[in-house]
């Protein structure tokens, strides 16, 4: 964008610029303010065809709001109305979106099943749009070279957070994931220093508490890293370098694109150190025997 500012509430900044756009561009503009959340998810064509104007007007509409293309204004639109909306809303549109990819499939495919699968499979592959390899390089470069790692990812993005520090302990034992709970997360920051790396799991709606630690985390020369939903979300903002995951209105938003990016970096990193991943995983072993962990026998 030249002149708007992702932060700035982009409701009002498409009011105030109203007038100064072309008519049909105002119709667009108009269709984009009442549609609510139900147009996040909508194409270029699907606006053009529901105000019955060309595609192109879409994209200059945008343009003319002062951003490179539409994609970037329906981020920034994404990211301010999942910020905003209420769970029963989030969950009344992905309903509605998975009835419209029923309808359109194929009889043969018209299963709820195979539409799923469908579209998981369908984000797995525009994933690369989104992580170009020069970033995710760049992202395990940060994981690697960090003196310790903070894993932070709150509300449904814990168990993801929890899972990949897990793994990420038997590469790099200087591991540690924020727990809510066990005490505070203000409290498990104490340590971190210059030269750490918060690793940040948030997508809408962003949870205050991630937040505030990935700005502690500048504030103490820490690298921030996030996996995130746009570059224009609150957490892309506060990092140093944003993975982006496009969030899906479903009953789980980011499922297998998400665990696929993880497990590519956690997959790089043990490409890096296969002796030491091999020795502590051998170590690891011995104490499951220990302790008796993997036995099925009746003692």
């Amino acid at each position: 964008m030249n002149e708007a500012k992702p932060q700035e509430d982009i409701v009002r900044w498409i009011r105030r610029h109203h007038e100064s756009l072309s008519r049909s561009q105002r119709k667009v503009a108009r269709f984009l303010l009442e549609g609510g959340i139900g147009v996040i998810h909508l194409t270029i064509t699907e606006i053009a065809e529901a105000v019955s104007v060309n595609p192109s007007t879409v994209v200059r509409t945008a343009q003319a709001l002062g951003f490179e293309g539409f994609p970037e204004l329906q981020s920034v639109l994404r990211s301010q109305f999942l910020n905003q909306a209420r769970f029963d809303q989030r969950m009344q549109i992905g309903s509605q979106q998975l009835l419209e990819d029923l309808s359109t499939a194929d009889q043969e495919e018209a299963h709820l099943l195979s539409t799923v699968l469908r579209d998981e499979v369908r984000s797995l592959l525009d994933l690369p749009q989104h992580v170009p390899t020069h970033v995710f390089d760049r992202a395990v470069d940060m994981v690697d070279q960090a003196s310790h790692v903070y894993i932070i990812g709150l509300g449904s993005s814990f168990p993801l957070a929890l899972n990949f520090g897990i793994v990420l302990r038997y590469i790099r034992p200087d591991t540690t994931v924020l727990t809510p709970g066990i005490d505070a997360i203000a409290a498990q920051l104490t340590p971190l220093v210059a030269g750490d790396l918060v690793f940040s799991l948030c997508f809408a709606r962003y949870t205050r508490d991630t937040l505030t630690v990935m700005e502690v985390g500048k504030q103490r020369g820490a690298a921030v890293l996030a996996v995130t939903d746009s570059h224009v979300s609150p957490a892309a903002i506060r990092s140093d370098l944003a993975l982006i995951v496009p969030y899906r209105l479903r009953l789980y938003s980011n499922t297998v694109a998400l665990f696929a990016l993880l497990d590519a970096i956690l997959g790089a990193l043990s490409l890096r150190y296969p002796e030491k991943m091999r020795e502590r995983l051998e170590s690891l072993e011995e104490l499951y025997k220990r302790f008796n962990l993997l036995t099925l026998d009746d003692d």
